[in-house]
């Protein structure tokens, strides 16, 4: 660390204890300020392996880890408590990611989550909305949260807010088998709701207020929502 510039650990796995993962937490911090540990695994809840979701196997490790990567063996298609708990992290402090190619891109971003720039996936296209919009400067507001400021009238699409004083991002996702239509809900007035392109996930599309939302199955939307121009937030952002 000290004569290479090495700045941070990719574990695959990890084969000791918690005591150990806290001498290795202490080493990068004393050596290296912002190092970073980023840890992967696949799903080792299978009859032939461990029998044991990785999210338990590994969480005393966790509060010295700074990021996910949960793939191979994953079910991108289980329900959404799955995804928050088993696979993003985010009831940890942790941020993660997807693997299996781009994973589902529409899923992903209700936990804030891509695919990894790895084999084959394309995740770029977002991070660039993700800088055009400023979304570092936004509060996530996940579907979780009763104080999430957008719902969708459906139990099957769910809907989580990257939330600023004047607009915000939202994102859709359908768990639903059927095409279905959305009539977004928000908690303050929103004057204009549009879809920005974004190749391999979504045509560009301007949806006045009220309008139903249509959602493939298994896919969703990213929308600018916009308040109106008095200044009144379209959001509550604390």
């Amino acid at each position: 660390m000290k004569n290479i510039g090495i700045d941070g650990l990719y574990l695959d796995g990890v084969g000791y204890d918690r005591e150990v993962m806290k001498r290795v937490r202490r080493v990068l911090d004393r050596n290296r300020a912002g190092c970073l540990i980023d840890f992967h695994s696949g799903n080792s809840y299978d009859p032939l392996d461990l029998h044991v979701s990785p999210a338990v196997a590994y969480m005393e490790h966790f509060p010295y880890m700074n990021s996910l990567w949960f793939g191979e063996g994953y079910d991108y298609d289980r329900p959404p408590d799955h995804w928050l708990v088993e696979v993003s992290g985010i009831p940890f402090g942790l941020y993660g990611e997807m693997l299996e190619r781009n994973g589902n891109p529409w899923r992903g971003m209700l936990f804030g989550m891509t695919a990894r720039y790895y084999q084959g996936a394309g995740p770029r296209h977002l991070w660039k909305l993700w800088d055009d919009f400023g979304i570092e400067k936004t509060r996530m507001i996940g579907f979780w949260d009763p104080a999430c400021p957008v719902r969708t009238g459906r139990d099957s699409v769910l809907a989580t807010a990257y939330a600023s004083p004047d607009r915000m991002l939202v994102s859709l996702a359908s768990w639903d088998s059927q095409p279905v239509e959305c009539h977004l809900q928000f908690a303050g007035p929103v004057v204009s709701l549009s879809a920005p392109a974004i190749p391999g996930f979504q045509p560009a599309r301007e949806f006045a207020a009220g309008e139903a939302i249509p959602v493939a199955p298994g896919r969703g939307w990213l929308l600018i929502a916009n308040s109106q121009s008095s200044g009144r937030q379209a959001v509550p952002t604390r």
